[in-house]
C-alpha cells in the first residue's frame, strides 16, 4: 500500500507494508530531546521513521475511507489528502537534511 503525494512539482508514493495491525494497541511515543539543537544525522532518522509511519497511517485511512459512503467518506478523503501534504513536507525536509 502507498499514499502518493506531491512536492516540488513531483508526484511520488511512499510504499510501506506494515505486518501488524493497530486495533486494540498504542504506541508510546517521547519526545523529549534536551531541549538543545538535534544532531541532523538524528533528525533525519526521526525524520524518516516518522513519514513512513505517517505512511502507513494514510493507507489505513484510505482502506478505511474506501469502506465508507456519503459525508464521512468525504471527510476521511480530506483527511487523506492532509496526510499526503504533511508527508510532503516531511520528504522535503528529509531530501534538505540529506544534502548536509
Amino acid at each position: 500500500m502507498a499514499c502518493e503525494h506531491s512536492h516540488d512539482g513531483h508526484t511520488h508514493d511512499h510504499p510501506h507494508d506494515h505486518p501488524h495491525s493497530h486495533d486494540g494497541h498504542t504506541h508510546p511515543h517521547s519526545h523529549d530531546h534536551g531541549g538543545g539543537p538535534m544532531d541532523a544525522s538524528k533528525a533525519l532518522a526521526l525524520l524518516t521513521y516518522m513519514l513512513d509511519h505517517n505512511v502507513h497511517h494514510c493507507a489505513e485511512l484510505q482502506d478505511l475511507g474506501s469502506a465508507l459512503t456519503g459525508e464521512a467518506a468525504h471527510q476521511v478523503a480530506h483527511a487523506v489528502e492532509a496526510f499526503d501534504q504533511a508527508n510532503g513536507y516531511l520528504a522535503s525536509a528529509i531530501e534538505e537534511l540529506k544534502k548536509k
